[in-house]
């Protein structure tokens, strides 16, 4: 236990409240120490304790710290859980996990925590917010275990009358040294940097994403520091080179990943880009976008300098800081809220009547439905279905859930298991291209990662890099395709044929609400909205495919502009879709009579629809026809005129 630390001298405060109180609130400023000591605090006291995290690399990186400063080996009294890698015991009495993993063990009933700690509360992703209100909800109820909400900035009065006037809110002072604030052009960003590095500081950059970060590293090369980046796709020994102490200064560009949880101890100034790159859900599909951060972003971000002596804190950026908003959009109010509306239906809860902090458009809940529903996770009337308290239960998206639950009934399991993986982390292919040699597939990047996946089994690292395959996301897909193959047990038969048809057959059921027509070299849905092709598909042109529909906004000369993509694309049979997905089939017959000299009877035109895109049109005859009569007499009359 770090005695040196603000928050210790609040330590038995702290337990008090705790003991007292169902719910207690903990505001404490960036470097007062509540990730790595309220854990101990309570671990000290003999709790239980869970502790939930917003990323892998927090949760595990924490949890290191927690172990090494109690003298414990990580996975023993301390460990850690995230959905691709754990490393816990029976001995465990401290945990972290990813909210995301937490939020899934306490909806299935295996918490098991006396005590659960959110932490990073302000983050307000989706998982953080189905936490608070799933805890509220219990704690009405007379749930036993206590529930500890931790940020540094945080509408903490707000947040205390949501669970009830008498709740507790402890404030913790972070900072020792001051931070000197400055300000500057967006233009002037590596400028800034350089001038620190010529100060001898250790400065850590905040960038929006990993190509902002590469692009950022590579200007700064010659500058006299050593440059790290700093990202979660990183390994986790590329990771560990940022928090060394070197001989010279350092300098790390990191995406936000590096504005909470994570504590580089010797940084003492701060270079802010004052944007990121987010999740906003624009016309019901989730893009990414670059947005400006907000007031309390930046504090914390200020914040991650002057731990250990003054620093500087600079926001690059042409827009000022008070016109920035006071706190971030929540997750919820930008997102898809499709797998929540599930998870919580399928354990008695409807997320319509479900209150929580930031309660999202009732439009966007009921749209979830719809989709839910498509995908036939649910019925009309909001029951979920067998299907879909199957696809509940698996730690993916909704769609990729759905593509295996038909893969049992075509007998492919074990293939679209691993395809399901690997569309939840991300595509195996990296940019060198070579792994176009492991794959003679163009019809479906789905089979192509399919192919790749298979040539990379048994292989070393360094062979996968050769193979052109990005070795972090094909480690998260085989860790991943193994917890699902855990969580199916029982329930599917592992069977797989190999049948590449049945394989496609199978993700096209995930795939019901992104089903596009070629329209003159772009791809058109039943609503209209056009798309192209992602430039790394290897899916040559075709009438029909299904795939992910991405929206990226992107940095030009000219300001901004928005790419509308679908990636993992597959060539399809629209009738496959009917197939899978009937309740979405509305059939039109009778249209345009006429009559046919040759078959000397009344023909019409009959129109199979899906989910709004008409995929098929055929000519078939119909005596019977209501109107068969009139259409031979204006037939009969036409020929007479002649």
């Amino acid at each position: 236990m770090n005695t040196s630390l603000p928050i210790s001298a609040f330590k038995d405060e702290i337990l008090k409240s705790i003991q007292q109180n169902s719910v207690v609130i903990i505001t404490a400023e960036t470097g007062a120490g509540k990730s790595t000591q309220v854990p101990q605090f309570l671990l000290e006291s003999g709790y239980q304790v869970v502790i939930t995290q917003p990323r892998r690399l927090a949760a595990r990186m924490v949890a290191e710290r927690v172990a090494e400063e109690v003298g414990s080996a990580l996975g023993d009294l301390v460990g850690y859980r995230t959905a691709y890698d754990r490393a816990d015991s029976e001995n465990t009495r401290c945990l972290f996990c990813t909210d995301g993993l937490q939020l899934v063990r306490e909806i299935t009933g295996s918490g098991r925590a006396q005590v659960l700690v959110i932490d990073e509360v302000h983050e307000w992703n989706i998982n953080i917010e189905t936490l608070v209100a799933w805890t509220r909800k219990r704690i009405s109820e007379g749930w036993p275990v206590k529930v500890v909400l931790m940020s540094a900035t945080l509408e903490s009065e707000k947040l205390a009358k949501f669970y009830g006037e008498d709740i507790p809110v402890i404030d913790v002072p972070g900072r020792v040294f001051q931070v000197e604030e400055r300000s500057s052009s967006s233009s002037s960003l590596i400028s800034s940097v350089k001038t620190l590095v010529g100060e001898g500081r250790n400065v850590l950059v905040f960038q929006s994403g990993k190509k902002e970060i590469t692009e950022t590293c590579d200007a700064l090369s010659g500058c006299g520091a050593i440059v790290l980046p700093l990202h979660g796709d990183l390994e986790p020994a590329e990771q560990r080179l940022c928090f060394r102490k070197y001989d010279q200064p350092k300098v790390v560009v990191s995406t936000n990943i590096a504005q909470t949880s994570v504590t580089i101890p010797d940084i003492d100034a701060v270079v802010d880009s004052g944007i990121e790159r987010r999740v906003e859900l624009v016309n019901g599909i989730e893009g990414l976008y670059l947005k400006a951060i907000s007031q309390a972003d930046c504090a914390q971000r200020k914040g991650r300098a002057g731990r250990t002596k003054e620093g500087v804190y600079i926001l690059c950026s042409d827009m000022s800081l008070s016109s920035r908003p006071e706190f971030p959009k929540a997750e919820i109010e930008r997102s898809r809220l499709d797998q929540t509306v599930l998870r919580l239906a399928s354990s008695g809860i409807d997320a319509t009547e479900l209150e929580f902090f930031h309660q999202p458009d009732k439009a966007v809940l009921i749209e979830a439905k719809r989709a839910l529903h498509a995908l036939g996770a649910m019925t009309d009337d909001g029951s979920v279905t067998k299907t879909g308290h199957l696809m509940s239960k698996l730690p993916i998206s909704v769609q990729f859930a759905r593509m295996i639950v038909e893969a049992e009934k075509l007998q492919v399991v074990e293939d679209v298991i691993t395809i399901a993986s690997i569309l939840e982390v991300g595509s195996l292919r990296d940019k060198s291209g070579n792994w176009a040699n492991l794959t003679s597939e163009k019809g479906s990047d789905l089979l192509a990662e399919l192919d790749i996946y298979k040539s990379a089994q048994g292989k070393r690292e360094e062979e996968l890099r050769q193979m052109g395959i990005f070795t972090k996301s094909y480690w998260r897909a085989k860790e991943l395709r193994s917890k699902l193959r855990e969580a199916l047990y029982g329930h599917v038969n592992f069977y797989s044929s190999g049948d590449r048809e049945a394989i496609k057959k199978a993700c096209v059921a995930g795939m019901v609400d992104h089903l596009y027509s070629r329209n003159y070299g772009e791809y058109i849905n039943g609503d209209g909205c056009t798309r192209q092709i992602d430039r790394q598909s290897i899916a040559s042109q075709t009438d029909w495919i299904v795939g992910l529909p991405k929206d990226i906004e992107i940095t030009i000369k000219r300001g901004k502009m928005t790419l509308h993509l679908v990636s993992m694309v597959t060539s399809v049979d629209p009738m496959w879709l009917a197939e899978v997905a009937p309740q979405l089939v509305k059939k039109e017959f009778g249209l345009n009579p006429y009559f046919n000299d040759d078959e000397d009877s009344c023909f019409s035109t009959t129109q199979i629809h899906f989910n709004g895109q008409m995929i098929k049109e055929e000519k078939v005859g119909t005596p019977e026809h209501e109107r068969a009569t009139d259409v031979f007499v204006s037939w009969l009359a036409s020929k007479m005129t002649i």
